[in-house]
């Protein structure tokens, strides 16, 4: 019994003698990078891949030799087959920076393969997400219940998060493919981010510049570089431009005429007036015939208060589509919106003479904003005839010609238009030409009349309209027609 117990004992005492050998952790042994290598290799040629086994051996390989560029570009074909862009990306970066020339140079071309095959598949999953995006953002505003229009835009929301991040992988791998940002600006476009929008198609239009033109657009929104005088004549320096665009393929023009047409609008959405006139002053100078451009510039000039530029190129779109109601309805409200704009300078001007140097100063101001919004009226007449003209039916249109009717006429009497009678009357000679096409004296009676028969026109469409009936009441005291004053007075106290 005695002997049993001492058995057991050493037993115990061995056991716990081996516990600490057994807890030690076997050292590692590093191996060759050609043993991690080849068992990676090994682990990826199994069916299925095994990707876990072959990463763990290129992780260690990585850990002990890491600037052997063969782990990098195997890690990296590893991502790719995994589809992690972003290391993927990481790791070829690597191999480049620690091959050789020569070592590189071998590998170079199917490494492209690869890289431009997983670019097109976030390119094309990109735009086709943004069209998903816009067809639900359509149903959302579409949408009766708010509670579906809000969900309809949180999904909106999400797809937009993940177009932009293809378009985001896209820039990794091909970092000097216009496209991507191109896309991703009209991504923003749609989102309402301006600033990313804008500066999106800026990086866009001079990647492009990079690759198919040689040189940048460091100078391209200087309009001076490439325009020269008041009717634009084209510089040594848009000609060069002029000759390289022309030998672009079909396929790249088309690429580029949309870009450009992207990046004016988004300096255009940005309020960013002089770029914006650059921009579509070179896309006018390559498409003189393009409407965009053109209403466009007309737009922009107004708005930067150059009325002289402004007319200039409104009078264009009529020579370009001369038979097209919208064209002519555009141009009225342009010189419609431009007198109103006036008017209102003419009351500021009046409320604070004061900040003029002396009273001749604010008098020679008051009959500038006088005379310009008189002549924008004028001009607005014909181009709203020219409306009623296609079509007699045309509501809107009949109320804005009784408008700029009535003001000509009031206006026109105005005594500021000139300091002396022969003088105003010099002027309104000229605005005469305007209205009816023809010379003569301004015949103030006429006008009235014409403005009677226009607002009775108008008033049948819109019969509750207090602001057109002053308008005829106005006019029927002009023209002395007691009777029908009386009968308006009636219609509207």
């Amino acid at each position: 019994m005695v002997r049993r117990r001492a058995l057991a004992l050493g037993a115990a005492t061995i056991l716990l003698m081996a516990a600490p050998v057994w807890a030690q952790p076997e050292t590692e042994v590093v191996q060759p990078v050609d043993v991690y290598l080849r068992s990676a290799r090994i682990a990826l040629q199994t069916a299925p891949p095994e990707y876990a086994r072959a990463m763990r051996n290129l992780q260690i390989a990585r850990q002990h030799y890491p600037e052997n560029f063969d782990v990098h570009l195997m890690l990296g074909t590893v991502w790719a087959e995994k589809d992690e862009v972003d290391s993927m990306v990481a790791e070829y970066a690597l191999a480049q920076k620690y091959a050789s020339p020569q070592d590189w140079s071998k590998r170079e071309k199917n490494l492209q393969k690869v890289i431009d095959n997983k670019w097109l598949d976030r390119f094309n999953r990109a735009v086709s997400l943004l069209g998903q995006s816009d067809s639900i953002s359509d149903l959302a505003s579409q949408a009766k219940d708010s509670t579906a229009a809000d969900s309809l835009r949180g999904v909106t929301d999400q797809i937009r998060v993940m177009s932009a991040d293809a378009l985001r992988q896209c820039l990794l791998l091909r970092p000097g493919d216009f496209r991507a940002p191109a896309t991703r600006g009209l991504l923003y476009q749609r989102k309402g981010n301006i600033d990313s929008s804008l500066a999106d198609f800026i990086s866009a239009e001079t990647m492009f510049h990079r690759s198919e033109f040689g040189d940048s657009t460091t100078d391209w929104y200087d309009t001076t570089t490439f325009f020269r005088g008041a009717e634009g004549e084209k510089t040594d320096a848009y000609k060069t431009f002029e000759g390289k665009y022309k030998k672009l393929t079909e396929e790249k023009r088309t690429r580029y005429n949309n870009l450009m047409r992207s990046l004016a609008a988004a300096y255009y959405d940005a309020q960013k007036w002089h770029e914006c006139v650059a921009i579509n002053r070179r896309y006018h100078a390559l498409f003189p015939k393009d409407i965009n451009a053109i209403v466009t510039l007309a737009d922009v000039f107004s708005r930067l208060g150059n009325d002289d530029e402004a007319f200039k190129w409104q009078e264009s779109v009529v020579r370009e589509d001369p038979s097209s109601k919208d064209t002519w309805y555009n141009m009225g409200i342009f010189y419609y919106n431009t007198a109103i704009r006036l008017q209102d300078s003419l009351v500021e001007a009046e409320k604070g003479a004061d900040r003029y140097k002396g009273a001749e100063a604010a008098k020679a101001a008051q009959r500038e904003f006088l005379r310009k919004a008189l002549e924008n009226f004028v001009r607005a007449v014909p181009r709203f005839s020219k409306v009623v003209e296609i079509d007699a039916k045309d509501q809107d249109t009949w109320r804005l010609l009784a408008v700029c009717y009535y003001s000509s006429s009031s206006l026109a009497t105005d005594e500021r238009l000139g300091d002396t009678p022969s003088d105003r009357d010099q002027y309104l000679r000229g605005l005469w030409q305007i209205l009816r096409g023809a010379e003569g004296a301004w015949n103030q009676q006429e006008i009235w009349e014409t403005t009677r028969q226009t607002l009775e026109k108008a008033l049948q469409y819109f019969p509750d309209d207090k602001g057109l009936c002053r308008m005829m009441k106005v006019t029927l005291a002009q023209l002395n027609r007691v009777d029908d004053l009386k009968a308006w007075d009636s219609k509207c106290p």
